[in-house]
């Protein structure tokens, strides 16, 4: 700065403000930064859901865990009203008790209400498991110390906010939850690996319920069980299936529809595994792969040109390694005038998304169904749970489903048989499967008298053990665990899907 006392003239004072506006703009951004990355209060989250539960990511989606008080969709209100429930009874019967989260990508988009209402079914299944543990009575002689409390956790759409979520798990391991276990996972997705890799490093064990992806599982760092059969047992199912066909018929020829999208864990390993079995068994593959990509526009066009192929093909079948969703982009495009060839499709058991859900208008559902019959298109799927399995895979006097579905009826209502229809999609099964061997190991941690200390490592430990004679008896089957977590050789359903909605058992089929 210039001496006033010196003879310098003193220079005209700048115009400040252009720089003032511009001090203002930047101080502004930086404080809409702040706010984004901080979140409205300041703390790291967004707007409160309920007390724990954020709004996170781009759609501002209530991610966290609740105790059933909070119900992330109104798809989920009676099923959650009965955990929370059930919940109370358990922290005010002043008995021991550990958590157990039930994780799933609880937000879905218009056009994928299915996945949704399979959510639901698998949540029934879950919370029917945990009666079970918690009830003498009803538990087939498993104790009731500790109490199991279920908490449930949303993911986010496609698993993307795995990791909020898994934070939080991971905190209230440590807390007055007492968290011993994760259990669900719905879809196999990039994100759902994701959460897997973080919880198995923090040493909380899981248990995969309709998640399939073969990479989650891993012999050389235990962590990640699951009761249902892998991309790779469906898969090896699948082609056992097919090259039977091939011995019985000659010249049936199979051809392969797959999904290039990488970011789908699903997709890419069903694939790799169906190629593996297909080469080992000397299956007979027409051609070459017909190729679709899901994570882009254009899909409807894709499978214009994927039918034209299939009927100048003509094969007797084809396997489908991609999501139920793009099996109806199939046999829409099937249901042509100028196409209508038959054919069977086979795929796994995301099939169950091919269906359109009860949120969708009553006149596109029966405009969907019109297609399918019009398409000849016979769809076969590896189905991981199925209410006729358990009769199949046990003595009549030792299978669990009969109770199963009593309790189910006293709790939700409804016939025998309106009952196990809704088991017929295998959601229910599965998620009782998931929670059920959870608190089994839990039981035997905690040992005899029950008082014993139960963490996630004893939990984990107890896990390892289910195997051989200490098998599970699931409603889906008996459930072996191997070295890898994976449950050995695991019989699955060959279930049809029908245009009308039902789930017709077929045979039962073996890896």
């Amino acid at each position: 700065m210039v001496d006033e006392r010196g003879f310098t003239p003193r220079r005209p004072r700048p115009r400040r403000w252009p720089w003032a506006l511009l001090s203002a703009v930047v101080l502004g951004a930086g404080v809409w930064l702040l706010v984004s990355l901080l979140g409205e209060d300041g703390s790291g989250h967004g707007k409160e859901c309920a007390p724990g539960i954020y709004e996170t990511g781009p759609r501002k989606e209530c991610v966290g865990v609740s105790d059933g008080s909070f119900v992330f969709d109104d798809s989920l209100k009676d099923v959650m009203a009965k955990i929370e429930k059930e919940n109370a009874r358990v922290e005010e019967s002043g008995k021991k008790y550990v958590s157990v989260v039930y994780v799933e990508p609880l937000t879905t988009v218009p056009g994928e209400e299915e996945t949704k209402y399979g959510l639901r079914a698998e949540l029934l299944g879950a919370y029917l498991a945990q009666r079970r543990l918690n009830d003498p009575d009803l538990g087939g002689g498993r104790g009731d110390l500790p109490q199991i409390r279920l908490l449930v956790g949303n993911l986010g759409l496609r698993s993307e906010q795995w990791k909020p979520l898994t934070e939080e798990v991971i905190a209230r391991s440590k807390g007055e939850d007492h968290v011993v276990a994760v259990a669900g996972f719905g879809q196999s997705r990039g994100g759902t690996g994701k959460a897997v890799s973080e919880l198995r490093r923090q040493g909380i064990p899981m248990m995969g319920a309709t998640v399939t992806a073969d990479g989650l599982a891993d012999t050389a760092d235990p962590g990640f069980f699951r009761v249902s059969a892998p991309n790779r047992d469906q898969a090896s199912g699948a082609v056992n299936y097919l090259r039977e066909q091939q011995k019985k018929h000659p010249g049936y020829k199979v051809a392969v529809i797959r999904d290039r999208n990488t970011d789908d864990i699903y997709n890419t390993s069903l694939y790799r595994s169906f190629q593996t079995a297909a080469q080992n068994r000397g299956l007979k593959l027409e051609g070459v792969p017909l190729e679709f990509l899901s994570s882009t526009d254009g899909v409807s066009n894709a499978f214009s040109s994927v039918a034209d192929k299939v009927c100048a093909l003509k094969p007797d079948a084809v396997f489908f390694a991609g999501r139920g969703l793009n099996i109806r982009n199939f046999i829409n495009s099937m249901s042509a005038p100028d196409r209508r060839c038959t054919v069977t499709l086979l795929t796994g058991d995301d099939a169950l998304g091919a269906y359109y859900g009860a949120k969708e208008s009553e006149a596109r559902r029966a405009r969907f169904r019109t297609e399918w019959q019009d398409s000849r298109v016979t769809v076969l799927y590896t189905a991981l749970g199925h209410p006729a399995l358990a009769g199949e895979l046990y003595a009549k006097e030792n299978d669990p489903l009969p109770d199963f579905v009593e309790l189910y009826r006293a709790e939700f209502g409804g016939s025998a048989q309106a009952v196990n229809k809704a088991l017929e999609d295998g959601q229910s099964v599965l998620g009782h499967d998931a929670v059920w061997s959870l608190g089994i190991a839990v039981r035997a941690a905690a040992g005899p008298d029950g008082k014993g200390q139960v963490n996630p490592g004893a939990t984990l430990q107890m896990l390892l053990q289910l195997g051989g004679s200490e098998a599970v008896s699931g409603l889906s089957g008996p459930l072996s665990f191997g070295s890898d977590g994976n449950p050995d050789g695991k019989p699955m359903a060959l279930v049809r899907m029908e245009p009308s909605g039902t789930y017709t058992f077929r045979q039962v089929l073996r890896p």
